[in-house]
């Protein structure tokens, strides 16, 4: 399943996006760029949790 995941539809005024099968590496990814960006360091499971909450299921994950 390919997800695309954009920094701004997590409430930041950022150009980041990832468009790709989604997968903990992706997960890894986006959490990895709040850190270094933003500056806020969420757990993977904190980010599944805003993936979800944005609409998108997570049973399909590769890993």
């Amino acid at each position: 399943m390919t997800l695309k995941l954009r920094c701004e539809d997590y409430g930041f005024e950022c150009q980041f996006e990832i468009d790709e099968e989604i997968s903990v590496n992706t997960i890894e990814k986006l959490q990895k760029h709040f850190e270094e960006e933003h500056g806020i360091d969420y757990t993977v499971e904190a980010v599944k949790q805003m993936i979800q909450n944005r609409g998108h299921s997570l049973d399909s994950i590769k890993k």
